[in-house]
């Protein structure tokens, strides 16, 4: 099929699985912080967000800059990551209407890959993928952790993949692999925000010279870092958890650490675990067990969800931020925050966290699901020395202007025959 011909250029056009004014994910928090910083910078930008129908009245544009793409759940397949037409349609016509000379997709769920592959069969707008996790790679919520043991999977192949999900022969993982691969390689160039997953995404097949490796923005940056809390014997140290409370973020592994501290009395008086975020949406049996420990722990408290408004507030009444996941991880938009806060994290030693938290400089490390050896780095951490030292080699966060300049960078990398800006 004939190509349309190359318009006149007009903005990027930043496109996200969903809004941030629907749900608060790394994803769309860090697609939103490139759209407003590039707008920052005088480039003209519109922002797309896929929407569920029955979310549309959730659905709150800041200006008319921002679309909704809306997609009904029975239109769309999860696994193989297609949606309706008419989601390809709707963002054919938006991008065509505001003459869009470059696209950056943050996600392809909701979205569909087949708009992908649309978009480069149809017109001749550039595009370029940002990966926020592995869900290309992995049919497990994009984890890379095996059903039902939650080990860490090092590679994704057809035959590991079945043995996860038995319900699905390995041919249709064979074929979810080419498909997906064949839509990504139709992109101009991708962005990873860690080293890690730009390389889990290599060694799957695909090719290293279109990566550039970009870290995620904060929306809004503190004045400057909070100094290090000052200690006496009599003050205890508070670790600091943020963010989702579910098993993957390794909420388990720190309630076991909890029992495990009480039974060090001298240990439980010099520590204070407080606990940030949402309970909703998880199971009844893990809910009970929260709940239990915490009623149980005097040294431990539940503080409730947060406005992202609060958060450098609320970090700087710690003294560490525990980042404790399970799963590899990418670049978490919680340690960068931590960061920006002027705060030292203690987080599980893989992945992208391992990469992104530099043990002794940055942050201490303790293996996975070990509440033992969590337990170790927490007694470790209660060091005036050690403290001192770790929020004194603190890297700098990144914010929406940064983010933005480096996103043009590789944009014009990518695209070095067309002028593009």
């Amino acid at each position: 099929m004939a190509k349309r011909p190359t318009v006149t250029p007009g903005p990027i056009a930043i496109v996200a699985h969903t809004h941030p004014a629907i749900t608060k994910g790394g994803a769309e928090i860090a697609a939103y912080a490139l759209y407003e910083g590039l707008k920052r910078l005088g480039i003209e930008t519109i922002f797309i967000a896929a929407c569920l129908a029955e979310d549309r009245n959730r659905f709150r544009p800041a200006s008319a800059d921002e679309y909704a793409l809306i997609t009904e759940r029975t239109h769309y397949d999860d696994f193989y990551t297609i949606s309706a037409p008419e989601t390809t349609r709707q963002l054919l016509a938006i991008l065509a209407h505001r003459r869009v000379h470059l696209v950056n997709f943050h996600h392809h769920i909701n979205i569909g890959l087949n708009s992908f592959r649309a978009l480069s069969m149809l017109t001749q707008i550039p595009f370029f993928v940002t990966f926020h996790e592995f869900t290309a790679i992995c049919a497990n919520q994009g984890q890379m952790v095996t059903r039902p043991a939650r080990r860490l999977c090092a590679q994704a192949t057809p035959i590991a993949c079945a043995t996860c999900f038995p319900e699905r022969p390995p041919e249709q993982f064979q074929l979810r692999r080419h498909f997906m691969l064949n839509s990504l390689r139709l992109a101009a160039g991708y962005i990873a925000p860690s080293q890690f997953l730009a390389d889990r995404f290599i060694a799957w097949g695909l090719p290293a010279a279109k990566f550039a490796i970009i870290e995620n923005g904060l929306r809004a940056l503190p004045p400057q870092p909070a100094p290090p809390l000052p200690h006496t014997r009599e003050k205890p140290w508070i670790i600091g958890t943020f963010g989702q409370i579910t098993p993957n973020k390794g909420i388990d592994t720190v309630l076991d650490a909890l029992d495990l501290i009480a039974d060090q009395p001298a240990l439980a008086r010099r520590l204070r675990l407080r606990i940030h975020g949402g309970l909703s949406g998880q199971s009844a049996d893990f809910t009970a067990r929260f709940e239990t420990a915490i009623a149980t722990h005097d040294f431990a408290t539940y503080e409730g969800p947060y406005a992202n408004d609060d958060i450098f507030d609320l970090m700087a009444k710690c003294d560490f931020i525990l980042v404790p996941s399970t799963w590899w991880e990418n670049s978490p938009v919680v340690i960068q925050e931590a960061f920006a806060t002027g705060r030292p994290v203690i987080c599980t030693g893989i992945g992208g966290l391992a990469e992104k938290v530099p043990p002794g400089t940055a942050g201490l490390h303790f293996r996975r699901n070990d509440p033992v050896d969590l337990v170790r780095a927490l007694a470790e951490a209660a060091d005036t020395r050690i403290y001192k030292s770790l929020c004194a080699g603190l890297p700098s966060a990144y914010d929406t202007i940064t983010m933005a300049q480096a996103y043009l960078a590789a944009f014009r990398q990518g695209r070095k025959e067309a002028v593009l800006f």
